[in-house]
C-alpha cells in the first residue's frame, strides 16, 4: 500500500502545480529618486598626495567619503595603491585649503603634499605649458 500512495502523491502534487495559471507580470516605473546636482562652469581639478594611509578600505575610503561631502566638490577618488587624491570642485565655492584640512580632520596621521591644481575648461594655446608664442601666431593667422 506504501508503494501505491508514494507515487499518486507525486503525481497529484507535479499535476497541482502545473495547473496553476502564470501570474501576470508587469513593469512598473519607479520615478528616479536621485536628483541631478548643477554643474557648474567653474570646475578644477586638484590632486595631492597623502602620507600615513594604512589600508584601502578605512584609510582611503574615509578620505575619499570627507571630501566627497564638502560642498562644491563635484567628484572626489582617493586611490590607496598611489597615495593620490584627485578632487573635482568649484573654486568659487570651496578652496584647496579646505581640502586639506578636510584630510586632516579624518586623522591626524594623514598628511597632504604636492597639490597641484588645472582648471579642466580648454585653455587657449599660450596657456598651455610648453607653449611657444609664435605657435600660438601661427594658429592664430
Amino acid at each position: 500500500m506504501k508503494t501505491f500512495a508514494l507515487p499518486l502523491l507525486s503525481i497529484l502534487f507535479v499535476t497541482a502545480c502545473v495547473q496553476q495559471p502564470n501570474p501576470e507580470v508587469k513593469e512598473v516605473g519607479i520615478p528616479s529618486l536621485t536628483t541631478e546636482l548643477p554643474v557648474s562652469e567653474n570646475i578644477t581639478e586638484a590632486s595631492f598626495s597623502i602620507s600615513g594611509m594604512m589600508c584601502k578600505m578605512g584609510c582611503a575610503a574615509t578620505i575619499e567619503k570627507n571630501l566627497s561631502k564638502l560642498e562644491g566638490v563635484q567628484k572626489a577618488s582617493v586611490d590607496f595603491e598611489t597615495a593620490r587624491a584627485t578632487v573635482f570642485f568649484d573654486p568659487t565655492i570651496l578652496q584647496t585649503e579646505s581640502l586639506v584640512e578636510a584630510v586632516k580632520k579624518t586623522g591626524d596621521d594623514y598628511k597632504v603634499s604636492g597639490m597641484k591644481t588645472q582648471a579642466t575648461a580648454e585653455k587657449s594655446c599660450c596657456e598651455k605649458e610648453g607653449c611657444k608664442a609664435e605657435k600660438c601666431k601661427n594658429k592664430k593667422g
